[in-house]
């Protein structure tokens, strides 16, 4: 439970920090022709039903902190994400400081196949990217 408690608390800290606007500028004709081309300056963010922290709960839960081998201290990843047009996340990176709890990350949010809102850029839906921190203690 206390690893739990720590690994939400953690989350909840790496929220102020959580989003990073990256990925390549459209041009013009690209941003009319298709939806899917990153839009760094979309006028509506995605939305997950219940929020961003409601997201970052059900991926905390899902975290499986038995399967991390030899990890002791501070643990910590950053999953990088694109929310597509349909609203499904594709292009999962997690990178970090132990490789099991990378998987064990990427694997938590890859099992959440709750839809989100898709960010839209002139009242069209277009993808959009997440950078998010994950960080838990372990005893």
């Amino acid at each position: 439970m206390k690893k739990n408690l720590a690994l939400v608390s953690f989350l909840g800290f790496a929220l102020a920090f959580s989003q990073a606007h990256e990925g390549i500028k459209a041009s013009p004709s690209q941003k009319e022709s298709s939806r899917e081309v990153y839009v760094p300056e979309a006028d509506v963010q995605p939305s997950f039903p219940g929020g961003i922290n409601e997201f970052r709960g059900k991926v905390a839960q899902k975290i499986n902190i038995k399967k991390l081998k030899n990890a002791t201290g501070k643990v910590s990843s950053s999953a990088k994400f694109a929310i597509n047009v349909q609203g499904k996340i594709e292009n999962i990176t997690v990178y970090g400081n132990n490789e099991d709890f990378n998987k064990e990350v990427e694997n938590a949010i890859k099992s959440i196949k709750t839809k989100w809102e898709p960010a839209k850029y002139k009242s069209h839906p277009v993808k959009y990217w997440f950078q998010l921190p994950f960080a838990a203690l372990i005893d």
